[in-house]
């Protein structure tokens, strides 16, 4: 029996040297990344760790914004490319980016780096 499991990676906008990895994990929050499901789907991620997700949400609030929404959003314990490449895996193999739109390569290269998602 064939395995069917969707073949879940990371697609980044940018450079993502083993620098940008070290700052994403200092600073519990990595955006400009892609899941790229079968190699077909491309769905914009956004990964916080819980102290960061929390520090946004009461500089939101403090800003009369009481909540976080990012499109894509996964929170990890340690944003690390190892957790990163872990849970968009297991969540493509849940389902979960079935219920997302994805993004059209079209739409990805009119995209700017100060408007995410695209």
């Amino acid at each position: 029996m064939p395995d069917l499991a969707p073949v879940a990676k990371l697609v980044f906008v940018g450079a993502f040297s083993e620098r940008e990895a070290v700052e994403a994990q200092d600073r519990g929050y990595l955006s400009h990344v892609l899941a790229e499901i079968d190699g077909v789907r491309l769905y914009p991620v956004v990964f916080y760790d819980p102290v960061r997700l929390q520090q946004d949400l009461e500089e939101s609030a403090r800003h009369g914004r009481a909540f976080v929404a990012d499109p894509g959003l996964i929170v990890l314990p340690d944003i690390t490319l190892e957790a990163m490449r872990a849970a968009v895996q297991r969540l493509a193999q849940e389902g979960f980016f079935e219920r997302l739109v994805p993004v059209s390569r079209e739409r990805l290269r009119e995209a700017n780096g100060y408007r995410w998602p695209p």
